[in-house]
């Protein structure tokens, strides 16, 4: 097999094939998705890229963080990325504004187009953008990088302003795009737009020395799809959120928990269709990287030899491709047999102290605080 032509295999391209989801098509015109730096397959892309994955490269986040109504709402916003004055935002100009009167009239100028393109219909004046990375990486990289990602994917339709953000495990940048363009193209990304978002994104890091990658999760074996950012924020950060909006993560936490715990203790397995889905997808990315493992061995290449021994580690260590649900209802079913286990042996040998704390069944009654029994 040529040497160019090792890694042209058509299930490592399906296995990177990025999403397809969702309409990019806004009043006759599309966003520009990504320009494809770095996306070729070329013999030495693809090795980079493959070398990246199983190397477990850290993943950017490029993701929407929200949509301002009106201007009030729009300079509330810009005010927060601003921290109210503190941090300088950084408009699509060059400008930078590190005023609160300057950030209300940017938003009414923003408020002003979009009054006169949409003539009172209700649609979001800005969207707003989360770019970040995992800790470790420097701040002034992640933000020259998000800088120059705006400049190529934004900069020549539509407005924008960004602040960067320290005050947290990660650097991240927050960028806020007016939703009415410079030619009638309104902003609205995507599925696929936000991934070749994030592949730009990963280059630019990439040109800075950052080793990044910008890969679905399929591509890495992973089926679990991340909690919601509202549930995340609810139990990680402890914020306040809208009683609905809290009450629908408790709701879903509820009901998947009780999925669990019916499969769990099931007489008999349960599987949803999309369970099986699962698990044939993640055969199939397996498969795929093994066929580039095999490729690789074939080459006569040492290096990539070497490489064939890390795809066949980065296959091994892949998670099982078990739903939340699926993986609630084992960890339950572990739990229960280890209780069902130990109840066993506390009866073989009698009882304990903890096997008969509070034993309505065996009418003993329970340890005091000092160790003794109570009269």
């Amino acid at each position: 097999m040529n040497e160019d032509d090792v890694l042209a295999l058509p299930s490592l391209m399906e296995a990177w094939r990025p999403p397809v989801g969702g309409k990019r098509s806004v009043r006759g015109a599309t966003l520009r998705i990504s320009s494809g730096r770095g996306r070729g397959h070329t013999a030495d892309n693809v090795r980079a890229k493959l070398a990246r994955i199983v190397r477990k490269a850290p993943e950017v986040v490029v993701k929407v963080s929200g949509r301002q109504r009106g201007g009030g709402h729009l300079s509330a916003h810009l005010e927060y990325i601003g921290r109210h004055g503190k941090l300088d935002v950084e408009t699509g100009d060059g400008e930078r504004i590190a005023s609160v009167a300057g950030l209300w009239e940017l938003a009414a100028e923003w408020e002003a187009l979009d009054d006169a393109t949409n003539r009172g219909r209700s649609r979001p004046t800005s969207i707003s953008m989360v770019l970040s990375m995992p800790a470790g990486i420097p701040a002034d990289i992640v933000h020259d990088a998000a800088r120059a990602f705006a400049r190529v994917e934004l900069g020549e339709r539509f407005s924008y302003a960004m602040a960067l953000h320290t005050d947290t495990g990660h650097p991240h940048v927050h960028i806020t795009v007016a939703a009415e363009g410079y030619q009638g193209v309104r902003f609205n990304p995507r599925k696929a737009d936000l991934h070749a978002f994030r592949e730009s994104f990963a280059h630019e890091l990439r040109a800075r020395g950052v080793e990044a990658e910008a890969t679905p999760r399929r591509a890495r074996g992973i089926v679990r799809k991340a909690d919601p950012s509202a549930v995340r924020h609810i139990e990680l950060r402890g914020h306040r959120r809208p009683k609905d909006r809290e009450g629908e993560s408790v709701r879903l936490r509820r009901r998947t928990l009780d999925e669990a715990v019916r499969i769990a203790r099931a007489p008999e397995p349960e599987y949803r269709p999309q369970d099986d889905q699962a698990l044939r997808r993640q055969q199939a990315i397996r498969g795929a990287y093994e066929e580039a493992a095999r490729a690789l061995d074939g080459s006569g290449r040492s290096q990539d030899r070497a490489l064939a021994a890390e795809v066949r580690n980065f296959v091994a260590d892949m998670p099982l491709p078990l739903s939340r649900r699926l993986a609630l209802a084992v960890q339950i079913g572990q739990r229960d047999r280890r209780v069902v286990a130990g109840q066993g042996s506390d009866l073989e040998r009698g009882g304990d102290k903890k096997g008969t704390e509070r034993g309505a069944d065996r009418r003993e009654p329970a340890p005091d605080d000092r160790g003794g029994r109570r009269r």
